[in-house]
């Protein structure tokens, strides 16, 4: 954001008292609290949605919901001077949690899990259940592993090779193999059913649980925020996420696994199924499948450094990976 959309808060009824730079936003003070102003990607129903949802959690319990203000004309999104939308909505300043600081990790699961219990809306045409459902796993694991085909035969058929494709080469046959038995161990009606009880609940998952979106405020309150990728799905799906995300930082720390999994389940039962569904969705290559995806959509004339040093890395866990997958199930 730039400071052209500023000019944004004259169309809200809002006192401001002063305005600072936050990460890609402004952080402002106002007659009505801190607010936080920065561009949003999302449909202005989408953020009905989620407002909604919002305001769902914050009813039974949740005291640090981002609920967005709706400006003087009623809606919550706000072009600015250049046509960009923006939004306005409430915020609480803490510090990032710390990926490789357990006691940061462990806050942020049990957090989670506290959450999940709030994040419901039971599903109709008005809420969007149609339209803010997840992608049925399924379908989206056999979706990832024809990317993975597609661009293993465009490298194979390059004559000059850097040292990404020289890798994605070598260990192609490892990786992909994870990906088909991951898809295979769909089969069957765990899943289906695991999916359905989910959906006809109205559960809802936050979309987009990681380090970056979670704040510690001190004395063990917690601040989440960002659900404009919330939907309709499994919510063992945010902590699958997550989960990934501290593993591969703490080098798939036994653990580690061991004190997420046992600080969710403490709040929120885990049980058979949902164990399973954890199992499958960690077994799948999918920080691989992300870097191939990554390289065959992008310029393939230049491949960052970065992309074959985050191979290396996935390549150098796969032993501690494979050893607490086995452990898990």
């Amino acid at each position: 954001m730039n400071e052209k959309s500023l000019k944004v808060l004259e169309q809200y009824e809002i006192e401001v008292v002063s305005t600072r730079r936050g990460r890609g936003s402004y952080i402002c003070e106002t007659g009505q609290g801190k607010k936080l102003l920065a561009n949003c990607a999302s449909s202005e129903k989408k953020m009905v949605f989620v407002n909604k949802v919002l305001e769902g959690m914050k009813e039974r319990g949740y005291a640090y919901a981002d609920i967005a203000m709706a400006n003087r004309e009623g809606c919550i999104l706000t072009p600015d001077r250049d046509e960009m939308p923006c939004i306005l909505k409430d915020w609480y300043e803490g510090r990032e949690c710390d990926t490789k600081n357990m006691a940061d990790v462990e806050q942020a699961v049990k957090s989670l899990a506290r959450i999940h219990k709030w994040m419901y809306l039971p599903p109709d045409e008005e809420n969007g259940y149609l339209r803010y459902a997840g992608e049925d796993m399924a379908a989206e694991l056999e979706r990832h592993n024809r990317e993975l085909k597609k661009a293993y035969s465009f490298v194979k058929k390059r004559k000059k090779k850097n040292e990404f494709e020289r890798l994605l080469l070598e260990y192609f046959g490892m990786f992909y193999e994870q990906a088909e038995e991951a898809f295979r161990m769909m089969e069957g009606t765990w899943y289906a059913g695991l999916r359905e009880e989910a959906l006809s609940k109205g559960q809802l998952c936050h979309g987009n649980f990681n380090q970056h979106n979670v704040w510690l405020l001190g004395k063990g309150q917690v601040f989440i925020c960002n659900f404009d990728k919330c939907r309709y799905d499994i919510q063992l799906a945010d902590l699958y996420q997550f989960m990934r995300k501290i593993m591969e930082k703490q080098d798939w720390s036994e653990s580690a696994g061991y004190r997420i999994l046992d600080v969710y389940s403490r709040e929120n039962r885990i049980g058979e199924y949902g164990r399973k569904f954890l199992f499958v969705r960690l077994f799948y290559p999918e920080k691989f499948w992300k870097l191939v995806n990554q390289y065959y959509n992008h310029n393939k004339a230049w491949v960052p450094e970065k992309s074959a040093e985050k191979l290396e890395m996935l390549i150098r866990q796969q032993d501690r990976r494979n050893y607490f997958l086995k452990k898990l199930i």
